[in-house]
Order: structure tokens, then sequence, then C-alpha cells
């Protein structure tokens, strides 16, 4: 049974079909309840001006999560478009996430719940806090319910944007929804972020990493420990509904990362590349 609470519109499509969510079995909570068995694979897209933001990138992503549990994706690159497409157009929408969750028997596409920070947030920085956890196969997108709830009663407890996962060694590999880069003091034009099999290699990271090589920034795949933070000088995350965006404290420990130059640098830089993409 798959139970969920983001969805943002009144239509989905389940199974192919076009559903009213006011059609749908709900529990008490709210959230809709749908008879599907099994491991969940996901995805999330944001669309800008009703364009899909990388979407064969993500539909790579989506299809490498498959190939890992084993399990054959029931909709390809194509029915995916089309879904979005109907989706976007019955919901009148344009700027929105479109998420795909599925166990390969059944699947459910529809307009998630997306918050994409303002201007301050990027001006301030974001509050966040470490939270000793690791995902099983991190490299795989499956939605696991004891580490949605696990994590966002942990943000709630601490009031921050974003919860930081630290593995049993003492390494910040990335954020709950997000993939984590920092610069250490006295290394400007160098950035750092652990290597791609310690995380769910987001989209917007790869993306990032082109960009700095673009902008000569290098990049070490190296985590740093937790005990080293104060050898950090600035962090950032990436995400979906995101982009860059810079990191002003962590636990106690407060950063200047708005101001930092290497993080400006990449923060123009990715901002500058979406907006030539998604004119229109």
């Amino acid at each position: 049974m798959l139970s969920f609470n983001d969805n943002n519109a009144h239509y989905l499509i389940v199974n192919s079909e076009l559903t009213g969510s006011d059609t749908l079995k709900k529990n008490e909570s709210g959230a809709i309840v749908l008879q599907f068995d099994g491991p969940v694979i996901y995805e999330v897209i944001r669309f800008i001006n009703g364009k899909g933001l990388f979407l064969e990138d993500h539909f790579r992503r989506l299809e490498n999560s498959f190939q890992i549990e084993g399990i054959e994706n029931p909709v390809d690159l194509a029915a995916f478009k089309e879904y979005a497409s109907v989706l976007l157009s019955v919901n009148e929408e344009r700027d929105c996430n479109v998420k795909i969750m599925s166990t390969g028997k059944d699947f459910v596409v529809y307009l998630s719940k997306k918050f994409y920070p303002g201007p301050a947030y990027y001006e301030k920085g974001i509050r966040t806090a470490c939270i000793q956890i690791e995902r099983p196969s991190p490299n795989a997108k499956i939605r696991r319910s004891d580490y949605i709830e696990r994590i966002e009663t942990f943000k709630q407890a601490n009031e921050i944007f974003e919860a930081l996962l630290m593995n049993a060694e003492g390494y910040l590999t990335e954020g709950s929804k997000s993939n984590l880069f920092f610069v250490r003091r006295g290394e400007p034009g160098t950035v750092y972020t652990a290597p791609r099999e310690m995380v769910l290699e987001g989209i917007m990271r790869q993306y990032v990493l082109a960009l700095c090589a673009q902008e000569n920034i290098s990049v070490k795949f190296e985590p740093i420990r937790y005990s080293a933070l104060e050898e950090v000088e600035a962090l950032f995350i990436t995400g979906t509904s995101i982009n860059v965006l810079p990191i002003a404290k962590v636990d106690e420990i407060q950063y200047n990362s708005p101001e930092n130059s290497t993080v400006l640098r990449i923060m123009h830089a990715f901002q500058n590349y979406i907006d030539t993409i998604t004119k229109g």
C-alpha cells in the first residue's frame, strides 16, 4: 500500500488513467492511498515555463534505479512526456514539480507540492543540522517511509531548512533531499563533495560539476568529517527545486556562505545557465 500527502493538484494519472484526486481513497490524515505493493521507485522533475528541466537526465536516473532494484519500468520517456503535458494542461500549471512513483506493476504521476526559495534564501543562506543516518542503496531513488518520517520529524524539531546526513564514520555525505558541497579555508576556487558511490547523485549536482569545470573551479571528491567543520569556510546544497543554495548555519556553527566568492561564482553560473535553457 502506498500513501502520500504531497499531491498539489486536482488531477493525477494512475496507471495511465487521468483521475480526480477527490475520487481516490484517503486515510485519516488526508493522504491519498493507493493499492500498490512492493518497493516504490520515484523521480521528481521541475517544469519551468512548461519545459521539463533536465528531463532526459532525470529519466535516465529513474531507469537506473529500476535496474538496481531489478524491476522493469512500466513508463517510457515518451509516455512520461505525454502524461506530464496532460497534467500541466488540465491543472493549468506551467511552473511546477511533476513526480512519478512506480512499483514496476503500478504507477502514479502527479504534480507534487513544491517550494522554490525566494531571493532572501540565497542572500542570507539557510539553517541546517546534522543527523546520523545513511540511505540503504544510496544510488537508487527508492521511497522509504521510515526515512521520510524520521527526517521530517528532525527538521521540524530543529526548525531547519535541510538535514545533513552523517554516516557511521562521521562523514557528512549529502542532504536529505539535496547534494552537499564544501569550500575549505585557504582553498579558494576549490570545492569538496562526497564521491558518487556515497550519495544519491542529483541531476543538479551533475550540472554544477560540469559548470565548475567551465569556471576553472577544482572539485575534490572527498567527504568532510563533522569534526572538521571548523576548517570549512562555506557550504552549499543543490537540488531540483533549489538550484544552488548557500548554507548559513550547520548546528551551531555560523558560515558566511552567501558572500563566499567560490559559492557566488557557482550560483551565478548555474542561474545563468538555467535562465538560458528555459527562455520562451
